[in-house]
């Protein structure tokens, strides 16, 4: 064969390459994810978009920070948005009131919250909260729930809840205004490298998981787009396994999405995160974790016994599917 047909047939195919790619970058299926904060808990969410496995699967997706669960979800229910990632009670609260959305994936399985003191604080375990003042995020936020249901059970008397805005719990403390604050990371860690002590730990308090933030859709577009949902499903499962194997890759993705915090704050937050099981292994949604959350609600008067079932909240097929592959 003649060099110049051999190079005019490897033009042809360079072509032919170009023009496949650039029909599988038209294919690929464009998805919305309103999260209700940058945060530090939704790292799943940041590995995939950072790692391109969302791109590997198909898709291009969109992520749009809401400023609050309950916009994350009415975001989905307007059309505004595919998914939502927020505490999963949200969406529910929103299926009471006529919604019909459903949660399929698993991206925070452990309560995220813990209650630090500064240093010399008299606060040395929880029962030294009676008759202190803590900050805490105003409502409504899981952490502030969750110390008020800590300081209900403990019989803790003259406890006041000190409630600022979710993210400067510890500012009121190094003012002196409050002598503890219930709080998320990286303040947690950031709170540790100022020499603050952990007076009490959520995370070990819910044996079994606790459903804390997930992703939820419509039933709608689980049946309209199937395949759309379980490529999303996937690549969040895909992220997941990679921050488990790869902690310094978690690391160095959470390093790029929150630029501002000291490093070594951000690397422990993360190691924290993954130590204490806080990042989800896997997208599956288990009972057990989901009922935990249901409790909080159920026990602030929220959602009635009975009204919300893990089998009508649930979609467990987009997870277990993505485990089988």
């Amino acid at each position: 064969m003649e060099k110049k047909t051999v190079k005019f047939l490897g033009t042809c195919l360079v072509a032919a390459l170009a023009a496949s790619g650039a029909r599988m970058a038209v294919a690929a299926e464009p998805v919305v994810v309103y999260q209700a904060f940058q945060s530090i808990q939704y790292l799943p969410l940041y590995v995939a978009l950072d790692k391109g496995l969302f791109a590997k699967n198909g898709l291009t997706v969109q992520k749009v920070t809401a400023g609050g669960g309950a916009a994350g979800v009415a975001a989905v229910i307007g059309g505004h948005a595919d998914f939502s990632l927020q505490d999963p009670m949200t969406a529910m609260l929103a299926n009471l009131k006529g919604a019909s959305l459903v949660n399929v994936a698993n991206v925070v399985a452990g309560v995220p919250v813990w209650i630090i003191a500064p240093p010399g604080s008299s606060v040395k375990e929880v029962s030294d909260l009676a008759g202190k003042s803590v900050a805490t995020a105003l409502p409504p936020t899981t952490s502030t729930y969750l110390l008020q249901r800590l300081v209900s059970e403990r019989k803790l008397a003259n406890v006041k809840l000190d409630t600022v805005q979710i993210g400067t719990e510890l500012a009121p403390v190094s003012a002196g205004r409050d002598e503890a604050a219930a709080l998320y990371e990286p303040q947690v860690d950031t709170g540790l490298s100022q020499g603050y002590r952990i007076v009490y730990g959520f995370p070990r308090a819910y044996p079994g998981g606790y459903a804390f933030s997930s992703m939820d859709t419509l039933a709608s577009t689980i049946k309209a787009k199937p395949q759309m949902v379980a490529a999303f499903v996937k690549s969040i499962g895909e992220a997941e396994a990679l921050i488990q194997h790869s902690p310094d890759t978690a690391k160095a993705v959470a390093r790029t999405e929150f630029p501002t915090l000291d490093p070594k704050v951000v690397d422990s937050a993360v190691q924290r995160l993954i130590d204490q099981e806080i990042y989800a292994a896997t997208p599956e949604i288990s009972e057990p974790a989901f009922r935990n959350a249901l409790a909080l609600q159920e026990s602030l008067g929220n959602i009635k016994p009975g009204n919300v079932t893990y089998a009508g909240a649930v979609d467990n097929s987009f997870a277990a599917a993505a485990a089988r592959k």
